[in-house]
């Protein structure tokens, strides 16, 4: 999954007339899915379990969190839905939990960095990604001010790839050699896919999103 899209708070809560201002929470309804801000009421322990799995923390060449529940409620908590944004995607009916996206804003430049997390004991196919993402990426261009969007993949995460190669939107911009070191000290490439807001910038051969099995 992408890396450096996350932020880990490293203070505490700050004085009230410090607060950070906060943005409308996302919230979009599909035919099979909602993809909403996450809220901290959302984190359980089974969300802090996969949160913390060794099988994830890898696709995002992050070290060990060791999130405890309340831990990851306070993380969870501390997004502000304008610069960072932390959004599920929720299963229909039973509301299950099946990933997140999370985007880190720089402002000035009106761009963004994704990161796509996903519970690493479900199979979760590609068109779950696509029926959430195709709304969330006009959201995100439409109503919070993004022009651009950017993924920075690791080759090896052959699941996201999957998932976002040979879509509508994202866009295959480079491939950066030996760009970061793994958690084992090996030099990863980074493939970097971008969308845009620009649709003379979107891929010339649309592809259609299959439907999800009934």
């Amino acid at each position: 999954m992408s890396t450096g899209g996350f932020r880990i708070p490293l203070h505490g809560a700050q004085p009230a007339a410090m607060q950070p201002v906060t943005g409308t929470r996302v919230h979009i309804d599909t035919p099979h899915l909602v993809t909403r801000s996450l809220l901290a009421s959302d984190v359980t322990p089974e969300f802090a379990q996969w949160f913390n799995d060794a099988q994830m923390l890898q696709g995002l060449n992050l070290a060990p969190l060791n999130f405890s529940v309340d831990g990851l409620r306070a993380f969870v908590a501390s997004f502000d839905n304008v610069q960072h944004f932390l959004i599920g995607i929720f299963s229909k009916p039973q509301g299950q939990l099946l990933g997140f996206y999370n985007f880190s804003v720089a402002p000035q430049h009106r761009v963004a960095t994704l990161t796509l997390g996903a519970d690493p004991k479900i199979k979760i196919g590609r068109e779950v990604f696509w029926e959430s993402w195709f709304p969330l990426c006009d959201e995100m261009f439409d109503h919070r001010g993004i022009d651009k969007i950017t993924s920075r993949v690791l080759t090896t995460n052959r699941k996201l790839l999957f998932a976002l190669i040979d879509t509508e939107h994202f866009v295959y911009e480079a491939t950066l050699k030996q760009e970061i070191a793994g958690k084992d000290g090996k030099r990863l490439d980074v493939m970097v896919l971008s969308c845009f807001k620009d649709l003379s910038l979107r891929p010339k051969k649309a592809s259609t999103a299959p439907a999800p099995d009934a």
